[in-house]
C-alpha cells in the first residue's frame, strides 16, 4: 500500500479566534486590575494637577508670602468654592495679614487642619485682644510642638493678661530655656514678675536681659522702650542714679518724651530742679498733649510760690482732673496757694473720692494676683476689660461666669452693661471680703 502522508490541519479561522478569547479568571482578574488602576492613576494626576494653585498657595504661605497665598487660594475657590482646604489656606492667609474678623469667620466654620492653622486662628484672636479664647488654641499647638517657640510666648502673653500669672511663668520660663532666646525669654519674665508685684525678680531679669542683649537690640521691645521699663523699675525702688543712666540710652536710641519725663524723676529725686525742668520742658515740646510732664512742672511752680505758671500748666488738665486723682490735687494746692476756700474744698472732695477709688482698685488687684480663679476675680477683671474698652474679651469673661437665682446685683448689671456696652456698675459695690 502506497504510503500516506499526514498533512498538518491548521484550524479554521473561526476557531483560531473562539480560542484567542478564552482567558482563565486570573487573567481576567488582572485586566481588571490594570484597568482600575490606569483610572486610578488618570483621575489621582487629574486631581493633582487641578489642586497646584492650591498647594502653590501653602507653600507661599509656609514662605511667610500672605499677598501670594491668599490670591493662589481664592483662585482656587474660584475654581472650586466651597472646599474646605482652601478656605482654610485663604483663612491663614488672611490672619497673616491682619484681617483677624474675616479669617475668624472662616474658622468657626471650618476649623483648622494643622498647628499652623491653630496658631493662625489664635492669632487672629490675640489681633482682637481675646486672650481667652486665643489661649486654648496655643495650648493645643503646644500639644503638638512642645517647643514651638512663638507659641510659648504668645501663650505667656495671654496668660498674663487674664492674671494666671503663675502659668505665664511656667510657659515663659519654658519659652527661656530654648536656644538663643535667654535674653528675649528674661524680658518676658520681667514683664511678669512685675505683674505679679515681684519688682527684684523683675530687675534681676531685665539685669540679665540687659547683659546678654546691652543693645537692647533682637527683643520684644524696641532698644528705647527696654531701657525705658528696665529704668522705671529702678527709679520706683529708689535706685534714680542707676535709672539715669537707661534713660540717658533710652533717650540715644530714639528720644521719646516719657524718657525725658522719667529722667526729669530721675534728677528731681536727686535735687537737680533745673535738669528736671529741661526734661520736662523737652517732654512736652515732644508730646504737646503729655499729661504727667504738666503736672511735675505745675508741682515746680508750686513748690516755688508761682500760682501764674502752675495755671499755666495745669490748664489744659482741667476735664482730665475730675477723673485723676495726680491733677486733682495740684488744683487743690493752687486754691490753696491762691486762698480760694471754695475752690479748694471742691478739689479736695474730688481728690479725696479719686484716690478712695484707686485705693479700692489697687486692693482688688492685689487680690486678683492672690486668687486670679476665683469668682470675683473674674467679675472684677471682665469689669477692667470693659473700662479699658475690650468688650468682647469682658464678654467673654462675663459669660464664662454661671449664672445662679441668687446673683449678686452687681453681677447681674456688669453682664447687661457688657451686653450693650453701656454703663458700667461701680466698683465700690463688689464685696470685697467674698473675695
Amino acid at each position: 500500500m502506497p504510503s500516506q502522508t499526514t498533512t498538518p490541519r491548521l484550524p479554521s479561522p473561526r476557531a483560531s479566534a473562539a480560542g484567542a478569547s478564552i482567558r482563565t479568571p486570573l487573567q481576567w482578574a488582572g485586566v481588571i486590575a490594570a484597568s482600575v488602576t490606569i483610572a486610578m492613576v488618570v483621575a489621582f494626576g487629574w486631581q493633582w494637577w487641578q489642586e497646584k494653585p492650591l498647594r502653590d498657595a501653602e507653600a507661599e504661605l509656609a514662605r511667610g508670602n500672605a499677598p501670594r497665598g491668599l490670591a493662589l487660594a481664592e483662585y482656587f475657590l474660584d475654581l472650586h468654592p466651597g472646599t474646605s482646604r482652601a478656605e482654610v489656606a485663604r483663612a491663614r492667609a488672611l490672619a497673616m495679614l491682619g484681617r483677624a474678623d474675616e479669617a475668624l469667620a472662616i474658622y468657626e466654620r471650618f476649623g483648622a487642619a494643622t498647628p499652623d492653622d491653630l496658631q493662625a486662628w489664635a492669632r487672629s484672636h490675640l489681633l482682637r485682644e481675646q486672650w481667652s479664647r486665643a489661649a486654648p488654641l496655643l495650648e493645643q499647638v503646644l500639644r503638638i510642638r512642645p517647643n514651638d517657640p512663638d507659641a510659648l510666648y504668645e501663650l505667656s502673653s495671654c496668660r498674663t493678661r487674664l492674671g494666671l500669672l503663675a502659668d505665664a511663668r511656667e510657659t515663659a520660663e519654658k519659652y527661656a530655656a530654648l536656644p538663643g532666646l535667654r535674653a528675649r525669654g528674661d524680658l518676658l519674665l520681667a514683664a511678669i514678675h512685675a505683674d505679679s508685684g515681684a519688682t527684684d525678680e523683675a530687675i534681676l531679669a531685665f539685669s540679665r536681659a540687659a547683659t546678654l542683649a546691652p543693645d537692647g537690640l533682637d527683643l520684644h521691645l524696641p532698644p528705647e522702650e527696654f531701657f525705658l521699663q528696665y529704668g522705671t523699675l529702678l527709679l520706683n525702688q529708689g535706685r534714680g542714679d542707676e535709672a539715669v543712666a537707661l534713660f540717658e540710652k533710652s533717650l540715644a536710641a530714639r528720644p521719646t518724651a516719657a524718657a525725658h519725663h522719667l529722667l526729669g524723676k530721675a534728677y528731681a529725686r536727686a535735687g537737680d530742679s533745673d535738669a528736671a525742668r529741661r526734661n520736662w520742658t523737652a517732654a512736652i515740646e515732644l508730646d504737646p498733649a503729655g499729661v504727667s510732664p504738666r503736672e511735675d512742672l505745675a508741682n515746680l511752680a508750686l513748690s516755688a510760690g508761682d500760682p501764674a505758671a502752675a495755671r499755666e500748666w495745669l490748664g489744659p488738665l482741667t476735664e482730665l482732673a475730675e477723673g485723676r486723682s495726680e491733677s486733682a490735687y495740684l488744683f487743690q494746692r493752687l486754691a490753696a496757694l491762691e486762698k480760694d476756700d471754695a475752690a479748694f474744698e471742691q478739689w479736695k472732695e474730688k481728690t479725696d473720692a479719686l484716690r478712695a477709688k484707686e485705693k479700692l482698685i489697687r486692693s482688688m488687684e492685689k487680690m486678683m494676683a492672690g486668687a486670679p480663679t476665683s469668682y470675683w476675680a473674674q467679675v472684677v477683671r471682665a469689669h477692667k476689660f470693659a473700662t479699658l474698652g475690650n468688650w468682647p474679651q469682658a464678654a467673654d469673661m462675663i459669660n464664662g461666669i454661671e449664672r445662679t437665682p441668687d446673683e449678686d446685683a452687681f453681677v447681674s448689671e456688669l453682664r447687661e452693661a457688657v451686653r450693650t456696652r453701656g454703663p458700667l456698675p461701680a466698683l465700690d459695690r463688689v464685696p470685697l471680703k467674698q473675695f
